[in-house]
This record gives structure tokens, sequence and C-alpha cells, in this order.
């Protein structure tokens, strides 16, 4: 078996099944790929689509269930159970064009040492309101950072559209099931794939179309307070190596020795923006910007606010969910974070 593609799922089971058709049009050779969907504990009415899509399908597809741990746990148990050589981890959401096998495995072949993540893009129809489009161009600017149509090396790393040679995964010890939510887990692993010297490349021409659920600003914001809890739990791991470092440090309790006049003061004013009233307040802000300044910079800069306190919300309930795990050194924070004492005394 030279591939299997490894699909955690979470009461989705519409948005799946199109997944598994769109796979099942793959042009690589049958007999030759798996696809192992794992069921990361839905309820009775998902997993009776699922199974009943795998009893009439004449496609290489096996469904493996576990209670509700996160996609990390799923993948790692989805990873255990395959059969290929190599793993392509896949989002249950994501639709991908005949080639995507066969085009990841070049990749793997003529990069040695490599891992390589595909592009995801949104449909089109995401950009038919003014926040689909802000959205939209928030996430194409990971693209546009990368040479146009050439396989380049890059410092990000997402397990929606994910290859790399089972013996790798198997060797870093898989994702860290710490992470429950879906979020950051990939980051952490591609962490451990560098300090191991393997090299992660982004290749813009194997393009998955994402069929998100978070098109709307509420649920937008929702992810990024989840999100944002990871975050947390990412950089008490790294500290300051953590890509989310500067993140956790803007949104954390003022430090009023350390941090500047300026930083004070952004913080007090998203602590304002997180209570109720200043929610409500951005929100208005939002909808006045989409109804008489639709893409301009003042409905754009009110998405921001939207956004930077559903962040807000979420550093400040992973730095209380995560408040007993040790605390890499060098951050210059306390559990809660706030101002610590001297790296050299952190637990």
């Amino acid at each position: 078996m030279d591939v299997t593609v490894v699909i955690p799922t979470y009461a989705r089971a519409e948005v799946l099944l199109a997944t598994l058709d769109r796979l099942t049009e793959t042009d690589y050779p049958a007999g030759r790929w798996e696809a192992v969907v794992v069921d990361d504990g839905s309820g009775p009415e998902a997993l009776a689509m699922i199974t009943r899509w795998i009893g009439t399908s004449s496609a290489p597809v096996r469904l493996l269930r576990q209670a509700h741990r996160g996609p990390a746990a799923a993948r790692n148990l989805g990873a255990r159970e395959a059969a290929g050589s190599v793993l392509i981890f896949l989002d249950n959401d994501c639709l991908v064009p005949p080639e995507f096998i066969e085009r990841h495995l070049h990749v793997l072949r003529t990069n040695p040492g490599s891992w390589v993540v595909g592009r995801l893009v949104h449909p089109q129809a995401l950009r038919s309101t003014p926040f689909g489009r802000y959205r939209d161009d928030c996430w194409e600017a990971f693209h546009r950072s990368h040479a146009e149509g050439l396989v380049s090396e890059t410092a990000g790393m997402t397990a929606a559209n994910l290859a790399l040679p089972t013996a790798d995964f198997a060797r870093l010890g898989g994702f860290d099931e710490s992470f429950s939510i879906a979020s950051c887990e990939d980051w952490d692993l591609a962490w451990r794939a560098r300090a191991a010297g393997i090299r992660v490349l982004y290749d813009p021409c194997n393009v998955a179309l994402h069929n998100d659920w978070a098109v709307g600003l509420d649920q937008f914001c929702e992810r990024q307070r989840l999100y944002s809890i990871s975050d947390v739990l990412l950089w008490r791991k790294y500290g300051e190596q953590s890509p989310r470092a500067r993140l956790v440090r803007e949104n954390s309790p003022v430090r009023w020795t350390a941090d500047s006049p300026r930083l004070i003061l952004k913080k007090m004013v998203k602590r304002l923006l997180a209570t109720k009233p200043g929610r409500t307040t951005v929100r208005l802000a939002c909808a006045v910007g989409e109804r008489m300044a639709p893409d301009t910079w003042f409905s754009r800069r009110a998405y921001q606010l939207a956004v930077g306190s559903a962040i807000f919300k979420g550093v400040r309930e992973g730095l209380v969910r995560f408040s007993g795990l040790p605390l890499a050194p060098g951050t210059g924070m306390a559990r809660d974070g706030s101002a610590a004492t001297p790296p050299s005394s952190l637990p």
C-alpha cells in the first residue's frame, strides 16, 4: 500500500461524504491507496450516514471510532492503523482533484527528507459578502507570501492537506494529543519536524477546496477564540520561540513593570471591547460598515476589532485552562500571564 489518507471527522457527516465522493474520483491506481476515516465521537445519526456510505461504496475506505478527544488523537489513531508508507492528512471538509494523491507523492519523491503542505482555497461564494471577502483576503495572504506555482519551503503547516512519510510520523511520536481543540497541533508537529531536520514545503499546485463552517463573522470569531486557547498551550511548550508568542503576550494581563505604555493601553482597550457592551458596540460597527461602507478601511477595521476581541477572550481562557502546566523558560511571564520572576527560577 503506497498511501493512506487519514480523515478525522466530528458531527459533519454531510460534508465528509462529499469529501469521500471526490476522493474516490482519484486517478491513482486502485489497490495502492486507502482512506481511514476516524470518527471523533459523533452521534448515531452521523455514524449511520458514514457507515451507509461505506457499505454501498466500493472505495477502499475504513471507519474507526473513538470517544471525543479531538483531531490530534483522531489522526494518531488513523496513522497507527494505516497500511500506507505515506500518510496524507485531509480534513473532512476538503474537496480534492483527481491528481491529488499522485501530486503529493511526486513532490515527496522529488524532495527527499521533506513533507509537503497543499493549498486550501474557499468556494467563490464566500466572496459574495463583505465579511467573506475580508476573510478570504486574510487567508490568501499566506498563499501570496510564497512563489506563484513553485514548490518552496514554508514557515507554516496545516494538517488539513499534508503529506509525509509514515516512518517520519512514527519517529516523531505523532500529534501531541494535549491539543484537544482543532488548532496548533499541526504547528507543534511542524516545530518538532524542523528540529529533526525535516523540511516543510508548500505546494500551491495541489489545491483542495475547503467547505469551511466558519463563513460568517460570529462563526469566525468563535473559531478564533478556540484557536487562541490552543495558542496558549503552544506558548507554554515553546515560550518566545512559539509562533504564537506575540499573540499571547499582547492579550495577557497587563505587566505594569514590563509592558510599554502603548501595550498597556492596547490591553485595556481590548479588555473593554471584550465586555458585553463592548462586543455589542463592535458588532454594531461591523453592521454599519457592511451597510454604509463595505470593503473599506472602516468595515475591515471593525472586523479586526471583533476578531481581536474573540482572540483576547480565548487567550484569557487558555491562560486559566493551562495554568497548571509547566511554563517554557524565557517567557518572562508567570503562570497566569502576568509578570514573572527571572527565567532561571521558572518551573
